[in-house]
């Protein structure tokens, strides 16, 4: 079957350039069209049920909203997790699915349950965009002459540019974040309410009666038919002044006689900053999941282009935040590390082939396959990243075609002299047939070795599966393309060229000295192994103390940084903090903008108090810096800012903060969360948590989320007195919820726009609770009685935040950790927090954040791993018939562990999941090394050779191919290992460890496998 598709490709030489230009326009094509990220989208399948209701305290929320929402929505099919937040106002319940559940399966799912939940009238919830933790792309702020008034810039955002953006392909919402939200209000007198006898509710009916259009159908008139409409809108803010309220002695009240007609603001959720500008308005565009960011962020900035050649004159959109900047640093780095590789393999295969058209025509394989690679992922719509190029090793994908050119060049050279010239096309074809079935197994092992990474979950399985698919793309890539154009090419080149081995005197005194060494080595080759095996249990042993982590941190290029004050600060209270923090960051020269949240935007997406501060610090090029590391600059700024009474701190960066709230809940990379019934109980044993945690070492931004603390003014109803008035509950709540909380109760239009009528008492009216006490309520007599003669008013302290997961309610400690590696943290933590703190019955702690994820792929690598190991083997024993021979090969693998380990600990990274992800590559590459020279072996045995000559000659013979597939395969990763650029972090375990495994395991393999080869060499009647 092979030597029939040999035969095929040497005579259909034409047809195999048709099909390679093919593949250039194809990959080409797919190139283009591949989604670039700069981190994978890690977050899991999930649904957000969001539900406003305004006015009340946290504890009614969860009771009327969050708990009736979480009992409907716990069967949903393929649910993992059901988790709430709920502060004043706003509920948030996220529901997590299983890997590959169909996200519109999933928001049908949920949305079908809501239909079912019985909530408060006019309370109504929704879902969130379809977007994820990294869907925030692009983020903007207006700009705007000085004397445009607050609320025409909000307006402006709200109903031009919005919805002008929310309209590009790929994009999700937009978010609007800060300024003043325009409204129409009528500011109540409660004198003037008291003295006509009105009550609040009256108002409010009146006004919604008294502004509405209506259609009558039509009216036939002749041969025309007109529509008949009833015309009573308002047109103008007067006229809400007019209309009238109820008639007293004849007399009509209108509303002006009440109180004031006047064009104010809704109270702000939150606010935004822009470097010197206090107050703000920001959008934020998120892309929808799936999408390509460089293709949606070009789209919008094209838009962002034409809204800002239309805008009123000086209002302009200025950009602050462009994730295209992000995927650009990457995608250099990348570039650059693939580039370099590419040099140096090249400079490799000219070195060691001694000729410049057999190493061009086996460095052609790099582009091409790569662009088999292209097409295949966006066959299977995998985007690329940064770590899933950066792991491309150009050594490993085209050492197939390195294996079959220098046997080419050895075969042609030994041609004697005066010895008739053989036909090309024969030496090459039984140059292929004698090397197929070799290269297919070696090729076959190593995409084995990744089976492992197909495995992982959640996370990991984002993050790494990826990798795992773009380097056995190019592989199968390499592998076509061995077996087809490389024939091609060498067949042209033979018949115009010779391609012969030439005569290298530095490989011939290489391989010299490298039989003595293995000659001298037989004598002694018991003290060989002994060394040999002293140095993998040394490193074994020493390994423990590299330390592990999930992943190392990727260094985004800016500071996110998180700061809460007492639950019960008031939004002007934390603006003046914030504008303090903002002068901290802006002193520095390594800042080059700071934008700052204070509070939450009006959506209700992002479930903060007012006592919430979130800055985006953008930093300058690493080389304007004047500290040495960016945990320096951390450092200097969290000294400074805490000098600040009241303030906790958590520093992340943009995509890492939201990946981690998305996964667990928790902004930081360990989550402590302890369950329970009580509110006060599970408060009290986080924040002991969280003082043990202090005493950790390493432990830092360590913070027991708050759950108490918010003051309340409780207005507690005397149900005798109101019974005495006749005066019911809903009477006084819906006074209460209109005046003070600001109840819309009507629209008003401004041409396309439509804002709020609404009603509340007049600001020096609800200044105090005195003044609130004086409210007056109408019994039904049309007495008027002051709201503090039907209820006791008082002020106590209650819930700000009720967080629930998996049915019941939970309290959070979050912590990072600097100067030291997550596993041996937590393990110190989980040691310390289980000796000093008591938990009463019911009650439970779980830990989770990033050690989570590092546990979860640990113990999946645990099984997999030795699976993978017997499929490897298997192959082997397929390859050789042999038990022994296979066991000899695979022996080599744990080898690798010296180099990588070594590696790791000369470049001061902790063991993590890619440096895992390393050794498993490595492990395939080592066993392709050992197969190619044990094959070798075999093959001198087969001839004719003592034992202990074939394996030194088999050695001596393949000692250039294994160097020159070692050296490009190292030198391949050398520059990812050694990058230091922004986004090399995630990739340089990979890289460090493949280079430094390949070191150890081709030094052991040219070593140990000669002198272990005669001893576990089976004879023909054994085998």
């Amino acid at each position: 079957m092979f030597a029939k598709f040999i035969d095929f490709i040497l005579a259909q030489r034409l047809f195999v350039l048709i099909m390679t230009a093919a593949l250039v326009g194809f990959g080409w094509r797919a190139a283009q069209q591949l989604p670039v990220e700069a981190f994978p989208d890690v977050q899991d399948v999930q649904v957000q049920v969001i539900t406003q209701m305004a006015g009340q305290a946290a504890e009614e929320v969860e009771r009327a909203v969050t708990m009736p929402v979480e009992r409907e929505l716990s069967g949903v099919p393929h649910q993992t997790q059901l988790r709430s937040v709920t502060i004043a106002g706003l509920s948030v319940v996220t529901l997590t699915f299983e890997d590959g559940t169909d996200d519109y399966f999933a928001r049908q799912q949920v949305l079908e349950k809501l239909q079912n939940v019985s909530l408060p009238p006019g309370v109504q919830p929704g879902l969130a965009p379809l977007s994820t933790a990294v869907g925030e792309i692009y983020r903007y702020v207006l700009d705007a002459p000085p004397g445009m008034p607050a609320s025409e810039v909000r307006a402006i955002q709200d109903w031009t540019i919005r919805p002008a953006l929310r309209s590009v392909s790929g994009v999700a919402d937009v978010v609007t974040f800060g300024g003043v939200l325009r409204e129409y209000q009528l500011s109540l007198d409660p004198m003037a309410l008291a003295r006509y006898g009105i009550s609040i509710d009256q108002v409010r009916q009146a006004l919604a009666a008294n502004n509405a259009n209506a259609g009558a159908g039509l009216l036939r008139r002749g041969d025309e038919a007109l529509a008949v409409r009833g015309i009573g809108l308002v047109t103008r803010p007067e006229d809400l002044g007019r209309i009238v309220v109820a008639s007293k002695g004849g007399k009509p009240v209108h509303a002006s006689d009440l109180g004031e007609v006047i064009i104010g603001h809704a109270p702000a959720a939150g606010s935004v900053a822009y470097n010197g500008r206090d107050d703000v308005v920001e959008g934020i565009v998120q892309m929808s999941k799936g999408a390509n960011a460089a293709l949606v962020v070009a789209a919008v900035r094209d838009n962002v282009e034409q809204l800002n050649k239309t805008l009123p004159p000086g209002v302009h959109l200025n950009t602050i935040y462009d994730r295209t900047d992000l995927i650009a640093h990457t995608v250099h780095t990348v570039l650059e590390n693939l580039v370099v590789g590419a040099t140096l393999v090249v400079a490799v295969l000219i070195l060691f082939l001694g000729n410049w058209r057999a190493a061009l025509i086996v460095a052609a394989v790099i582009p091409l396959s790569l662009l088999v690679a292209f097409i295949l992922l966006d066959a299977r719509g995998i985007p690329a990243n940064l770590i899933s190029l950066g792991a491309v090793d150009f050594g490993i994908i085209i050492d197939s075609a390195v294996v079959l050119v220098e046997a080419l060049l050895v075969r042609n050279s030994l041609r004697e002299p005066g010895a008739p010239r053989r036909s090309p096309r024969k030496t090459l074809r039984e140059t292929l047939l004698s090397l197929g079935h070799p290269i297919l197994f070696a090729k076959a092992i190593i995409i084995v070795a990744f089976l492992p990474i197909y495995t992982f979950q959640r996370v990991e399985g984002k993050i790494f599966t990826p990798v795992a698919f773009t380097l056995s793309f190019a592989m199968l890539g390499a592998i076509i393309l061995s077996f087809t154009l490389v024939p091609v090419l060498l067949l042209w080149t033979m018949h115009r060229h010779p391609l012969q081995e030439k005569h290298a005197g530095w490989l011939a005194t290489l391989q010299e000295h490298y039989r003595r060494l293995l000659q001298r080595a037989l004598g002694a080759r018991k003290l060989v192994f002994g060394l040999s095996l002293a140095v993998l249990v040394a490193t074994v042993a020493l390994a423990p103390m590299l330390g592990s982590e999930f992943l190392p941190k990727l260094d985004e290029g800016n500071i996110w940084l998180t700061m809460g004050l007492p639950a019960s600060a008031t939004l002007e209270r934390t603006q003046l903090v914030e504008r303090e923090v903002r002068r901290i960051l802006r002193s520095y020269p390594e800042v080059t903008t700071v934008v700052s949240h204070v509070g939450r935007p009006d959506d209700g997406t992002d479930p903060k108090g007012p006592n919430n501060i979130e800055m985006l610090a953008a930093l300058a090029p690493r080389g304007e810096w004047r500290f040495a590391d960016k945990e320096s600059l951390i450092s200097d700024m969290s000294d400074r800012i805490h000098l600040i009474p009241g303030v906790s701190t958590n520093f992340s960066q943009v995509i890492e903060d939201s990946v981690e709230e998305a996964l667990s809940g928790v902004k930081g990379e360990i989550a402590v969360k302890v369950f329970g019934p009580d509110l006060e109980t599970i408060g009290t044993k986080s924040r002991e948590i969280a003082a043990i945690l202090g005493t950790v070492r390493g432990a830092s931004d360590i913070e027991a989320v708050p759950i108490g603390g918010q003051s309340e003014l409780d207005i507690t109803l005397d149900r005798e007195s109101m019974g005495r008035l006749g005066v019911n509950v809903a009477d006084v709540n819906g006074a209460l919820q209109t005046v003070l909380g600001g109840m819309a109760a009507s629209s008003y239009y401004e041409g396309e726009r439509r804002f709020d009528v609404t009603l509340r008492l007049r600001e020096e009216s609800r200044a105090s609770a005195e003044q609130i006490g004086a409210l007056p309520i109408m019994a039904p007599g049309g007495a008027s009685v002051p709201l503090s003669s039907l209820a006791r008013i008082t002020v106590r302290q209650g819930p700000s935040r009720i967080s629930r997961e998996t049915g019941g309610r939970v309290a959070s400690v979050k912590a990072n950790v600097v100067g030291r590696d997550q596993a041996s943290f937590v393990a110190e933590a989980q040691e310390k927090v289980a000796r000093q703190l008591e938990l009463p019955p019911g009650y439970s702690i779980t830990w989770g954040g990033q050690f989570e994820n590092q546990q979860r792929a640990v113990r999946r690598l645990q099984v997999i791993v030795p699976a993978a190991v017997l499929l490897i083997f298997l192959l082997l024993f397929w390859a050789f018939r042999s038990v022994r021979q296979a066991l000899l090969v695979l022996g080599i693998v744990p080898f690798t562990l010296v180099g990588g380990v070594a590696a790791l600990a000369v470049a001061g990274l902790h063991f993590s999941v890619s440096a895992a992800v390393g050794f498993i590559a490595v492990a395939g590459i080592s066993v392709q090394n050992g197969v190619i020279m044990v094959e070798q072996m075999i093959e001198n045995l087969r001839e004719g050779a003592r034992l202990n000559d074939a394996a030194i000659d088999g050695a001596a013979g393949r000692l250039r191919p294994i160097l020159m597939t070692a050296l490009m395969a190292g030198l391949g990763l050398l520059p990812a290992a050694l990058s230091h650029g922004i986004g090399s972090e995630t990739q340089r375990p990979f890289a460090l460890v493949i280079v430094g495994g390949i070191v150890s395991a081709t030094a052991f393999t040219l070593l140990l496998l000669p002198l272990a080869f005669p001893l576990l060499r089976e004879d023909k009647e054994e085998e």
